[in-house]
């Protein structure tokens, strides 16, 4: 068992730190050991914000997952999170040398970096490459290129970049926890991996993960990642909301908002109530079941509209026969699947992680998505030999099609 190895998954979020500790098992399995979470007080909207205190954080969740796990490992597979990002769609062309007429890795290679060829500000980077569709002279929507008799080679690619800074704060706060980062995954991309099937991936689906922060939207396609945005909107708003409009202290809005929110709830004559501790030293506040629902569901459409406008500003609502899958710790709130197929129009599930030998039932929630999916990310690169950042996620996409050599052009951010 000790020679087996080791993997982490670390997702630093802006509520909550997460660690998920796993072990290869027979091959290709997973055998998941220990889970380890902790408060997040030094992240806002997904970016660090006080290096103590995330690295407090990141200790309390690694050594919590060390203890139920009887295991340690100093490397980690990271998200990476936050407004800070952008997408973009960007197009790549070459021309075959004269005398070679068969595309090859090496062409593939070279029309995938053309993609990345962006005008960037230096304060902002390339995060991942993601290739959707090649095209060869007048032949179209191919996945896989090599082998086939072309002079010019195109690629359609899905570009994300980022804040230089506000990825090298999280790396700094890895650091100084005694850790060292392996790879680094958008946290979009990871939930996907973790609880998307891949039909939904094939046939189109949008998954929505609602963090403490902000919400991610990643659009599947053709098994591809087509679009991802960041909508600064997340759990940890719904609480300030709570907090503000009921006049509570913030811990008890988190708390009362887990235990009784609810979105469209129908309780337009329900003057039921819950006793709460309020400012006076503790002393017991009613709150209005129906006062409470009405805050939450103010906030939660509005995210759903944002989240609809996306959508839609991305081309693609219309190819999305699987519709929406809800993830994250925020799409737990009772009654939010109807409110989302409401606003979105379009069939909505939610999404936990896929089952593992060693993650129990109470694991298997939406809000242990992302750690999970980071966990399944460090297997898979490292069952390929090398480690795959923000691309690993094409799920038997084109990049598991084309293999590990594609690895080193379109992640960029590996270490």
């Amino acid at each position: 068992m000790s020679r087996k190895r080791i993997f982490v998954g670390l997702d630093v979020g802006t509520t909550k730190t997460c660690a998920v500790i796993g072990q290869e098992y027979r091959g290709a399995q997973l055998h998941v050991l220990g889970v380890g979470t902790a408060p997040s007080y030094g992240l806002k909207g997904g970016q660090v914000v006080d290096v103590v205190l995330t690295v407090k954080a990141i200790d309390e969740a690694i050594h919590r997952a060390e203890k139920a796990a009887r295991a340690r490992s100093s490397h980690v597979v990271t998200g990476i999170a936050g407004g800070h990002l952008q997408s973009h769609s960007q197009r790549g062309e070459v021309r075959l040398p004269s005398g070679e007429r068969e595309v090859r890795e090496r062409h593939v290679g070279a029309v995938v970096r053309g993609a990345t060829m962006l005008s960037l500000a230096e304060d902002r980077e390339v995060v991942a490459v993601i290739p959707k569709t090649f095209a060869t002279d007048h032949l179209t929507d191919v996945l896989d290129p090599r082998g086939l008799t072309a002079r010019r080679l195109a690629v359609e690619a899905h570009v994300i970049t980022g804040a230089t800074n506000a990825m090298a704060n999280l790396e700094h706060c890895v650091s100084q926890a005694g850790l060292s980062t392996q790879g680094r995954v958008l946290q979009p991309l990871a939930s996907a991996r973790a609880c998307l099937m891949p039909e939904q991936r094939r046939e189109g689906v949008v998954l929505i993960d609602i963090g403490g922060g902000t919400t991610d939207v990643a659009l599947f396609v053709d098994d591809a990642c087509w679009h991802i945005a960041v909508i600064p909107i997340g759990g940890a708003l719904v609480t300030a909301d709570i907090a503000r409009g009921l006049r509570l202290p913030t811990k008890v809005a988190e708390a009362v908002k887990v235990e009784h929110g609810s979105v469209g709830w129908p309780v337009d004559e329900d003057d039921a109530t819950v006793a709460v501790p309020g400012f006076d030293h503790g002393a017991p506040v009613a709150v209005r079941r129906r006062d409470l629902a009405e805050v939450i569901t103010a906030r939660v459409e509005e995210l759903l509209h944002l989240v609809r406008d996306e959508i839609t500003r991305s081309g693609y609502y219309d190819i999305l026969p699987a519709g929406a899958v809800l993830t994250g710790g925020g799409s737990r709130l009772t009654g939010i699947k109807d409110l989302a197929s409401t606003v979105l129009d379009m069939p909505v599930a939610t999404g936990r992680p896929r089952a593992l030998w060693g993650l129990g039932d109470n694991l298997r929630a939406p809000e242990f998505s992302t750690g999970v999916g980071l966990l399944l990310s460090a297997a898979a690169a490292e069952e390929a030999d090398g480690w795959v950042t923000a691309t690993s996620l094409r799920h038997r996409g084109v990049l598991d099609r084309l293999g590990g050599w594609m690895r080193s052009v379109v992640s960029p951010t590996v270490r």
